[in-house]
């Protein structure tokens, strides 16, 4: 099992339009005999789940997604030779076409997770998933899409309508992937993406995790 999650941390690197996450302790195990944290961030921070109320439907909230819809068939692309803010197009995706269907989660690999700091390269500057590279996984009608960044339509001018295509197709969107993995380009491997079961939430905190099943089906 390939654990895809980022660390959730004390003032890990995020967007600086929010604040990091703050935590502080409520009991300190030596001095209370119990240990106990408290943790305040918005639900869209570290590794998380985007549910089409984010952007697109206001009505289709987190809980609202049947939960077998956040698992499905890796479908690894690896990017890492792009350069900053490159976008990632349809003819990235193409070769991958005869594959996408709406059992399958696309993981887009750009490197990005390994850079995750508190630095304008990381926060700026990540290859993206282009307008037309989501209008094309939409038509395929994929279940969902992952990226080692923060934000799938990264930071520009594009970032809105690559969300509201997605969001809007029904496919949920994982960002904040740490996916340096290459054994995800060998074999066939299970994703699943699942996010605590918050109501009425536009998304998300998930544990991420990737899986072969074995020969015995378990």
């Amino acid at each position: 099992m390939l654990d895809l999650s980022q660390p959730l941390y004390h003032n890990c690197p995020v967007l600086p339009d929010f604040d990091p996450p703050k935590f502080d302790y409520i009991l300190i195990g030596p001095r209370d005999g119990w240990k106990l944290e408290r943790v305040t961030m918005n639900l869209h921070t570290g590794t998380h789940v985007d549910a089409p109320s984010h952007l697109a439907d206001f009505t289709v909230n987190l809980d609202d997604v049947a939960i077998e819809r956040f698992q499905g068939e890796a479908i690894y692309v690896p990017l890492a030779h792009k350069r900053p803010s490159e976008p990632i197009t349809r003819a990235d995706l193409e070769p991958y076409g005869d594959r996408l269907t709406d059992r399958c989660v696309v993981l887009l690999y750009t490197g990005w997770g390994e850079k995750r700091a508190w630095t304008r390269e990381w926060i700026y500057e990540s290859p993206y998933l282009s307008n037309e590279g989501a209008r094309y996984l939409a038509e395929k009608r994929v279940r969902g899409v992952g990226i080692d960044h923060f934000s799938i339509g990264g930071t520009g001018a594009e970032n809105e309508e690559t969300h509201r295509i997605l969001l809007g197709a029904g496919i949920w969107v994982a960002e904040g992937l740490s996916l340096d993995k290459p054994e995800l380009a060998e074999g066939e491997w299970t994703v699943m993406a699942l996010p605590i079961l918050v109501r009425e939430a536009s998304g998300a905190p998930a544990r991420v995790v990737a899986f072969q099943w074995g020969e015995d089906g378990r």
